[in-house]
C-alpha cells in the first residue's frame, strides 16, 4: 500500500470508530428515555387515578351540601361553587390530555 492508501485507511477507521461511538451514545439516550416515557405514563396513570377518587369524592360532597340546603341564596352560592369546581376540573382534564398527548 502508498502512503496515501494508508493515510485513507486510517482517516476511515477514525471515522468509523467516531460512527460507532455515536450509535453506542444514540442507544444509550433511547434506553433513557424510553424509561423516562414509561415513568411520566406512569405518573399520568396516577394523577388520573387520583382525579377520578376526587371527583367521586366531590360529588358525594356536593350532593350532601346541596340536599342540605334550604335557603335561596345558598342555592344560588351552591350552584355557582358548583360551576367554578367543574371548571378547575375540566383543566385538569385538559392539563391530562395534553400531557398524554
Amino acid at each position: 500500500m502508498t502512503e496515501e492508501q494508508n493515510r485513507r485507511l486510517s482517516a476511515l477507521d477514525g471515522r468509523m470508530n467516531e460512527l460507532l461511538a455515536l450509535c453506542e451514545r444514540q442507544k444509550t439516550d433511547i434506553r433513557e428515555l424510553t424509561l423516562k416515557l414509561e415513568q411520566e405514563k406512569s405518573t399520568v396513570q396516577q394523577v388520573q387515578k387520583e382525579l377520578q377518587a376526587l371527583k367521586t369524592k366531590y360529588r358525594d360532597l356536593l350532593t350532601a351540601h346541596v340536599t342540605s340546603v334550604e335557603q335561596g341564596d345558598d342555592v344560588k352560592r351552591a350552584r355557582k361553587r358548583l360551576l367554578n369546581l367543574v371548571r378547575e376540573i375540566d383543566a385538569c382534564i385538559n392539563y391530562i390530555t395534553l400531557l398524554n398527548g
